[in-house]
């Protein structure tokens, strides 16, 4: 491989490639993503449960802290697009005050009792998923700023491994410790300061990473962007997006309440949570490798058949059961890490440069709307007295739609690469 002048690596066939630094820094972020997300989606209600909150509670906090920053993180699109701060960039000081942001209220969450405050815990962990979402959405309006077309699957397979890697260690790790300390308030603690000293390194990054100054995309702000997002092309990828999002993330964000109903302990929580993630990470990895073999429509029907399959074979497991478990986690796993490079890919091809943030965060938001098949999933669960099994069925069914899309989809052309958007590869 050679290095471009400024515009980062290039192949032996000269096909331009994101450069070091930038990958680096994309990795970081959703790393940070990923340690964040292992806490929050495996233990942050075990949490609120050892407080004395119940089952309901639980739920409507945790679809409270994450739905609404995740249906309001299109917002921040346009304000990155738009505005530079002191000169600094479109991008990397937005990215900088979220995670800071993240930081913070990491750190207030481990100072409140949710079983004495509950509305307080809340909205601490609203600050904090809030801060997420915007360091999130601007990291990607980056991503789709210096990232030729030909090198998407690899950059999206990159940052969606770093992201499941990290969280899949957290996870573990997390579940390891908690089984011999407890968690609850006055107990675990230790793992949000864990979680807000991690963000440091990409903040660093941040704060040195030299971002275009003058020539940027959104230079060109013009809201006759979002017209992409009501063409026939653009709204078969948003029902894709909800189709295999909302019911595959109802299963996954009320999978630990099912092991500890099942009889896990905080351990087998963690080992079934690293199950799931180390299989995103694989299947964010074979997205890329497979597409060529298998080709587009190939790839998209893998994936869905794939998602519906994993997710209705939750309904065998039993009492106990760790294993089946571990293992049917790792294949889901697998299914939705497919399926988010998948989404992203193709979501980075049809957003449009003039709002390069703000378009691709609202094919994105699509799947951050998954965030209310969890409130359903619970509200389900209610009404079935608590029956797991059927859940995991309709929520396989609900899919089945989406292979409808499978020819619409694989006939999305990409727009074109843009060879003057590739990073400028320096620091300050």
């Amino acid at each position: 491989m050679t290095e471009g002048l400024g515009d980062g690596p290039t192949t032996r066939l000269g096909m331009p490639r994101v450069g070091r630094v930038h990958l680096i820094l994309f990795a970081l972020v959703y790393g940070l993503q990923g340690v964040v997300f292992a806490y929050v989606i495996n233990f942050n209600q075990l949490y609120m449960k050892a407080s004395g909150l119940e089952e309901t509670t639980i739920n409507d906090v945790q679809t409270f802290a994450i739905i609404l920053p995740f249906a309001l993180k299109f917002l921040f699109g346009p304000i990155s697009d738009r505005f530079n701060p002191l000169g600094l960039g479109h991008r990397r000081p937005f990215i900088g005050f979220g995670i800071l942001m993240q930081s913070l209220g990491l750190i207030g969450l481990a100072l409140i009792n949710p079983g004495q405050h509950v509305g307080g815990f809340a909205a601490v962990a609203l600050i904090t998923v809030l801060g997420l979402a915007i360091y999130d959405t601007c990291c990607d309006g980056l991503i789709v700023d210096v990232t030729p077309e030909a090198d998407r699957p690899r950059v999206q397979s990159i940052v969606m491994v770093a992201r499941f890697v990290a969280a899949t260690i957290m996870t573990f790790a997390f579940g390891h410790f908690l089984s011999e300390t407890g968690i609850g308030p006055g107990k675990s603690g230790w793992i949000l300061y864990t979680c807000a000293a991690l963000g440091l390194p990409p903040l660093a990054l941040t704060l040195v990473i030299r971002e275009r100054r003058e020539g940027h995309p959104g230079d060109q702000f013009d809201w006759h962007a979002l017209k992409v997002l009501i063409r026939p092309k653009g709204l078969a990828l948003i029902a894709f997006g909800l189709l295999y999002a909302l019911p595959g993330w109802g299963v996954e964000i009320n999978l630990p309440l099912f092991y500890a109903s099942s009889g896990f302990d905080e351990s087998d929580v963690g080992l079934c949570g690293a199950a799931r993630l180390s299989g995103r990470a694989v299947g964010a990895i074979l997205l890329p490798l497979a597409t060529p073999i298998l080709g587009r429509k190939g790839t998209i029907l893998l994936g869905v058949v794939g998602l519906i399959g994993s997710t209705m074979a939750h309904a065998v497991i039993s009492v106990g059961d760790v294993a089946t478990a571990a293992g049917l986690g790792f294949l889901f796993g697998v299914a939705n890490g497919w399926n988010d490079v998948l989404f992203a890919t193709l979501a980075m091809g049809a957003a449009d440069p003039r709002l390069a943030a703000s378009t691709f965060a609202l094919f994105m938001a699509v799947t951050n709307l998954n965030i209310l098949g969890g409130s359903l999933f619970g509200r389900g669960l209610v009404a079935l007295d608590g029956s797991y099994p059927p859940l995991f069925l309709l929520a396989g069914l609900m899919m089945l739609p989406a292979l409808l899309l499978v020819g619409p989809l694989a006939r999305l052309a990409p727009r074109a690469s843009d060879a003057k958007d590739r990073p400028d590869e320096f620091l300050a």
